[in-house]
């Protein structure tokens, strides 16, 4: 499997309030929350056989699940839902021509509790390809649309069950709330500038000079820059709130004001690039320098910012990539 691995080391110690319970509900459970919500809309929408609504509530779908994403620390806490999110969700994490096993599996009369037994089968990104181009007025694919949100809301009520277990785990032990935070921040910063932007304009060590707008991560329903614009938004809301104790302040409380200062100015600058930016122009001008500034981003977090605060950490894509 496709993933990068990220070790770390908090060298320093922390002798106040981290990222705390404020922040884990605000964040953290809010936006399992909305998630699960927002794939019951669809649901709903897809058992009345609404088209148009059902492509409209996707787009909501992507936005709530990429949050969860982003910040998405419950592997850390317990190592049996390390594996989790690729059942929701396998962009750049699996090579299987998962259109083509659909349309198979829509031209059979197998059940489909049988047919639909990949977790592949059953992500978000199988839902895309129904939604975007099938007709859900036939009824087989009507039914495979609801088994795939209903996983969908099982992993995620999954997902939300188990951080309220761990959530005195994360909230007790500081050091290791802010060691896992600031490790998925970085990873995920990596893994928009290189997988998300970079094999899409051609800015990629993989794809370097070979842009292709059809390596977009939601090409087919066009919520490509929509997905990226919510997982920087998942990291505004971890390092620079006025409503809770965020890793920002954890940053500035341990000397690494001018650091994270710098690091929230590059996020700003992203956000800003990305409101502007639809879906075809991440192959031109406007994706290089969105490139740019979410590598500015990720240098910041993983160069300056762990250094100041004497994290060690290390990279790689087990990829390759």
């Amino acid at each position: 499997m496709k993933k990068i691995i990220i070790t770390s080391i908090a060298l320093f110690s922390l002798y106040v309030n981290a990222v705390d319970k404020t922040f884990f509900e605000q964040v953290i459970i809010h936006n399992v929350e909305q998630s699960i919500a927002s794939a019951k809309r669809i649901s709903n929408s897809i058992e009345q056989g609404n088209s148009k609504k059902s492509q409209a509530l996707f787009t909501q779908l992507v936005i709530d699940w990429k949050k969860v994403e982003a910040t998405y620390v419950l592997g850390d806490l317990d190592e049996d839902f390390l594996d989790t999110p690729r059942y929701i969700d396998i962009f750049h994490g699996n090579n299987e021509d998962i259109k083509s096993q659909l349309n198979l599996i829509i031209g059979t009369t197998d059940d489909l509790s049988y047919a639909l037994y990949k977790h592949s089968h059953k992500t978000i990104n199988a839902l895309e390809y129904l939604l975007f181009t099938q007709d859900l007025s036939n009824n087989r694919v009507r039914a495979m649309a609801l088994i795939m949100t209903k996983s969908m809301q099982k992993y995620l009520t999954e997902i939300k069950t188990a951080y309220q277990k761990y959530q005195f785990k994360f909230t007790k032990d500081e050091q290791f709330a802010s060691a896992i935070l600031l490790n998925r921040l970085v990873s995920n910063t990596y893994a928009l500038k290189e997988w998300r932007i970079g094999n899409v304009v051609g800015l990629s060590k993989k794809h370097k000079g070979d842009a292709d707008a059809r390596r977009g991560e939601y090409v087919l329903s066009q919520n490509s820059a929509t997905a990226i614009l919510s997982i920087l938004q998942a990291h505004k809301q971890a390092i620079d709130s006025s409503e809770y104790r965020d890793f920002g302040d954890v940053a500035r409380k341990f000397g690494a004001a001018k650091e994270i200062d710098k690091t929230i100015g590059y996020l700003n600058q992203a956000i800003a690039q990305v409101q502007k930016i639809e879906d075809k122009d991440l192959v031109g001008a406007k994706g290089k320098a969105l490139y740019q500034a979410s590598n500015n981003l990720m240098k910041s977090y993983y160069l300056s910012l762990m250094n100041k605060l004497s994290f060690v950490s290390k990279v790689l894509d087990a990829d390759g990539d």
